[in-house]
Parts: C-alpha cells; structure tokens; sequence
C-alpha cells in the first residue's frame, strides 16, 4: 500500500478514517537522556510518529522529549503516538490500568493508537521475540483472546484510544479474533523488510481493511543465527559480513550494503535507508 504525500509528510488512512503517517520513529532499545535527544531531534526534522511499548521501558523518556516539543510549536493533535499492551498471566482484568500508566509517562490524555504487542500472554519475554516457552501459553492466551479483545475495544469506547490494532499477529490468529471483534483491528504492525516480505499476510490483513505497518523494516541483526533462523535466505553478496536477522529466516548481509539496494537507491537519487523506508 503506498503512502500519500511527500515523504516525511506522506500517510495511510486507517479504517477509523484517521491517517498515520507513512514513517515513524521506533523506541525500541533507546535509553535514557539518548532516547529523550532522539525523540527530540526526530520531532525537529519532521516526524510526526512516535512508536512506543510499556515493555520499552522508556516511555517515561519519550513523554519529556514531547512534553518539550509540546511546549514549543508542536502540538498535541501534530503527533500521532502508538503504545502497546504487553499481556502478562494477570493483566487481562487491568487493560485500562496500563493504557493509563503509559498515557502518564508519556504526558498525554489519549493514544491514536493501542496495539497487542504479542499474541501471547507470558509473565516475562523481549520486546520483539516471544517467550522461548510459549507454545502452552499460546494455547491459554487464545481461549482469553476474547476477553482481551473486548478490553481493548472498551478502551477506544473510553476515548482513551482512537484506534485500536494489534501486533506480530499471524493471519491465523487474526482470523481467531474476526471471529468475535466487534472493532476490527485498525493495524497489525509486524516484521517487513526485503528478506521477510510476509506476501499471503499483508494482501490478507488488506482484504480485512487492516493497516499492515512495518517493525524493524531493515531487518533486526545478530552476531550469529538464532532459533529460528533456517538459512533459506539465500548466499551471502561476496564482500559482506554473514549476519543472521532473527525470525526474518535470513543469512544474508546487511541490507544497507547489498550492491541490489545501493543501485536502486542511486537510480531514484535516494539514500539506501530511504529506499528500504518507502
């Protein structure tokens, strides 16, 4: 689905009618006074979407750098801020409680957008891999899928959230929730990048009007393969590293590198980053 406008500025309209701008800002892995000084210097150079999660551990540090932007030339409705409920085994009775400790950390009163980090529920687990032991959880979590659901419905019904979406979600288990959701989500935001297009998901989740966003769009490096990397990516380009990105089942080298990436780049007189990005 291709953006409308210009680059920063260009949008994708949602299935509630709002528009969420076409490239944001992640917070995955940014700490302290750095994560405050790039949500700041992002704001400054024309981004107008902030990604967040309370299991970042930063939010806190994203709501002083918009707490400063606001009280410069931005305002509140410039910016569209997305969080995401992480489920743990006790917080399907406490939804609206988390959506209220993020909207405090981040100094708001509304997200335009809330999603479901993972489709699991666990007590512990990363911010972009699930559990290493979910499988059993899995199976708990889909009898609850429900229940969660209609929590999350109940907070857009709150005017807590203007939108409601979830994340790394299979078409399998986007299926499972269209078989009860009264909102169908407005987003699955999940992993995309050149060496894991997810095709069959993507033309799915838009025959169901679902927004498909792209996580860590230029893949999500690691010093050697991890569980799930099957190396069906193919040979390394002669001349670079042999990486591995988790989930995306890829052994090539960095994407900024590949010789494909810098002519098609060079063609349309764009940086590397902004091919991959658009």
């Amino acid at each position: 689905m291709k953006g409308k406008g210009g680059t920063l500025g260009s949008y994708f309209v949602l299935n509630t009618g709002a528009k969420i701008p076409a490239i944001g800002l992640g917070t995955w892995q940014s700490d302290g006074d750095l994560c405050v000084e790039a949500v700041k210097t992002a704001l400054s150079v024309g981004y107008r979407h902030i990604d967040c999660a309370h299991l970042y551990g930063n939010e806190v540090e994203v709501g002083e750098a918009l707490t400063k932007a606001f009280n410069g030339s931005l305002k509140r409705e410039d910016v569209f801020l997305t969080s995401k409920l992480y489920c743990t085994m006790n917080s399907l009775n406490k939804i609206d409680n988390y959506v209220k400790v993020s909207l405090k950390n981040l100094g708001v009163s509304y997200l335009d957008l809330y999603l479901m980090h993972w489709p699991e529920s666990s007590a512990f687990g990363d911010a972009t891999d699930p559990p290493s032991k979910s499988g059993s959880e899995y199976r708990q979590f889909l009898n609850r899928l429900k229940k969660a659901w209609k929590s999350m419905e109940g907070l857009f019904e709150l005017g807590l959230v203007r939108a409601i979406g979830v994340s790394n979600f299979s078409g399998q288990q986007i299926k499972e929730l269209l078989k009860f959701a009264k909102i169908v989500p407005a987003v699955n935001q999940v992993e995309l990048h050149p060496f894991w297009r997810q095709d069959e998901l993507v033309k799915f989740c838009q025959l169901k009007g679902i927004h498909v966003s792209a996580h860590t769009p230029l893949g999500v490096p690691t010093s050697s393969p991890g569980p799930l990397d099957s190396g069906s990516g193919g040979e390394d380009e002669p001349g670079t590293p042999r990486i591995s990105f988790r989930r995306s089942r890829s052994v090539h080298g960095p994407m900024l590198k590949l010789s494909v990436v810098a002519e098609i780049a060079d063609r349309h007189k764009k940086t590397p980053e902004q091919v991959l990005l658009t």
